[in-house]
């Protein structure tokens, strides 16, 4: 919760227009953090008062969590609300929240600075699952923190709640898209220097070449 404090601020500090909320346990202890958790809880509060037009308190904290995840999610009373921007959340920092219960087809990326392991895989990484037609054909993760152990990590929990049958649950890597890509522009080129135009300044001439060129395309 320190960390997502401190994540909150540093985002502040810089002036970004970024749209930023913070969404974790209320609950004040005596850890030996507990000013500085308190400080970071009406802070959050109170920035997100003055941006939203709201009045939440520590005591409502229940009704602000409420709120941030239908303005999230698009939903009542915020259905729309694509249309107007400055109502809307751009980053909302958690921690151990909204893993269940909550699905939005906006959230298209998922940053974790964390370790996580076996359910607390999935719960997090199926919150970007909500497919939105051609604009969000799959959810982006990126992982920061060990990212070895968290590959690992990720095996394991797939292989276990996949039932070791994870068949089209990854987009291919980066990497498997160029080596593609670099395949299909070398066919392609093929076809140019055979027709005689290998700067391809022209489309080729004869017709079963045209046809070979489009659908080379569309790959």
């Amino acid at each position: 919760i320190k960390e997502a404090i401190d994540y909150y601020r540093l985002f502040k500090s810089h002036n970004s227009s970024i749209k930023v909320v913070g969404l974790f346990d209320p609950s004040i202890d005596n850890n030996g953090d507990t000013a500085f958790k308190e400080e970071g809880l009406v802070e959050l509060l109170e920035d997100y008062n003055a941006r939203y037009g709201m009045s939440y308190t520590l005591g409502n904290w229940d009704m602000y969590k409420k709120n941030v995840a239908s303005r999230l999610a698009h939903k009542e009373p915020y259905i729309n609300i694509e249309k107007t921007p400055e109502k809307q959340i751009d980053i909302l920092i958690v921690v151990d929240q909204m893993l269940t219960g909550f699905d939005s087809k906006w959230i298209n990326t998922l940053y974790v600075d964390k370790v996580l392991k076996y359910e607390h895989v999935i719960q997090a990484f199926s919150r970007t699952n909500r497919l939105f037609g051609p604009d969000k054909p799959f959810g982006t993760i990126k992982y920061y923190r060990k990212p070895h152990t968290m590959e690992k990590n990720i095996e394991i929990a797939i292989k276990l709640y996949s039932g070791d049958k994870p068949l089209g649950l990854f987009v291919p890597k980066l990497k498997d898209n160029l080596d593609k890509l670099n395949v299909i522009y070398k066919e392609i080129e093929e076809l140019f220097v055979v027709e005689g135009t290998p700067n391809f300044t022209k489309l080729p001439e004869d017709p079963s070449t045209k046809a070979k060129f489009r659908s080379e395309e569309r790959r």
